[in-house]
């Protein structure tokens, strides 16, 4: 796969959002991909699609594979797509991306799809994983129901992301992703929400 990955001369990266207790993806989820959609004109673009789930049991469709579908509705060609099915936070997001896709491949630029308040932190949890080779932009989608009250704990968030990689060197992602697959069980939760 990062054979295939390595012919696009830019990466967009689409961070899910979250799904409902029914198992469908919630509205910040599907206006991530929406926004994400917006790029496909962008010759040598190819989409990175982010995201297992939150808390809770594993859901029998992820994040990522609604958002996969979503892209294709809005006329993304299915060959510019991979998944990246198993994370659950910010964190994860960038540590199983990096793991799995770009370990190997030349730094080239790599946008950070997500809502406008996480934008800031996504971007600095990847630079965190990644190191500073890869050149990184955000891409806002269009602001959720939710946004102002998420937004008032992004600043604790990133301090507990740095807190979570602390003793790690930024770009040393088999090690990064190892910690966080380990610590995982400590921040997200699989059981039921009530």
């Amino acid at each position: 796969m990062t054979r295939a990955l390595a012919a696009y001369r830019e990466i967009a990266v689409v961070l899910g959002a979250g799904l409902r207790r029914d198992g469908t993806p919630n509205p910040s989820t599907l206006a991530r991909a929406d926004a994400a959609a917006s790029l496909k004109d962008r010759p040598g673009l190819a989409y990175i699609v982010s995201g297992s789930h939150g808390n809770g049991p594993r859901p029998a469709k992820t994040e990522a594979a609604f958002m996969a579908e979503r892209l294709a509705q809005h006329g993304v060609d299915p060959a510019r797509i991979f998944l990246e099915d198993e994370s659950r936070d910010t964190l994860s997001n960038a540590a199983f991306v990096a793991e799995r896709y770009l370990k190997d491949l030349e730094p080239r630029p790599l946008v950070i799809v997500t809502s406008p308040f996480h934008l800031a932190r996504s971007v600095a949890t990847f630079r965190l994983v990644l190191g500073p080779a890869w050149p990184l932009s955000g891409h806002a989608a269009a602001p959720g129901p939710n946004d102002d009250a998420h937004a008032a704990n992004e600043d604790l968030f990133l301090a507990r992301t740095r807190a979570r990689l602390e003793g790690l060197a930024p770009g040393d992602v088999a090690r990064i992703a190892r910690h966080v697959r380990d610590t995982l069980a400590a921040f997200v939760s699989d059981d039921p929400p009530a």
